[in-house]
């Protein structure tokens, strides 16, 4: 079960390592996205990954860590639903108007993050 946190990091590297790259490709794909479509992809996203952290945990390199990261991810999720459909579309139409060093800092981050879950499913 612990690859699947694996999978789950080479994902989130990926996605990072494109914001990276190019980052106007990125603002422009999330910005082409309806906003009740990121939404449901905002919430949903987090609380699966939250569910296979959580499950996997137990099998993983780090076990504690991908706890914490599963427990976040569904808080994470929760927090989204209660902030709501128009704050949370007031938050990335806001972060996809910063500059794109701000979107590399970001996207480093989540590479960052992918690397980190890689070697904790691994």
């Amino acid at each position: 079960m612990a690859y699947i946190v694996s999978i789950l990091g080479v994902l989130i590297t990926l996605i990072g390592l494109v914001g990276i790259v190019v980052p106007r490709y990125f603002i422009e794909v999330i910005g082409n996205w309806e906003a009740e479509s990121r939404f449901i992809a905002a919430v949903g996203i987090r609380m699966v990954m939250g569910v296979i952290c959580l499950s996997a945990a137990p099998a993983s390199r780090m076990p504690v860590v991908v706890q914490v990261i599963g427990i976040i991810a569904i808080v994470a999720a929760a927090v989204a639903l209660l902030v709501g459909l128009e704050r949370l579309n007031r938050l990335v139409e806001w972060w996809l108007g910063r500059p794109p060093i701000v979107v590399r800092m970001s996207a480093a981050f989540a590479a960052g993050f992918g690397v980190l879950l890689v070697f904790a499913g691994a």
